[in-house]
């Protein structure tokens, strides 16, 4: 982050994996889906196994867009 930032980028979030997957509507899509994908993709979200485990950081230049996957939960604070 402090990298990015220094090279002139924007910090736009930092958060966990599960967060980030739960913002942008992972949860929502999944409801249709067969039970092992569902038990797959829980596997993303599940704070003692990836969900946790993962960040996601996002840096970008000219923020074009609201960075939607940092609407709750965003960690950018703990850099």
């Amino acid at each position: 982050a402090e990298a990015g930032c220094a090279a002139g980028l924007d910090l736009l979030g930092y958060t966990t994996q599960a967060h980030f997957l739960i913002n942008c509507g992972l949860p929502q899509a999944m409801e249709q889906a067969p039970l092992q994908e569902r038990a797959l993709a829980a596997k993303l979200l599940m704070e003692h196994e990836m969900g946790e485990l993962f960040q996601v950081l996002l840096l970008a230049k000219g923020v074009p867009w609201e960075a939607v996957g940092f609407a709750h939960g965003d960690r950018s604070h703990r850099l």
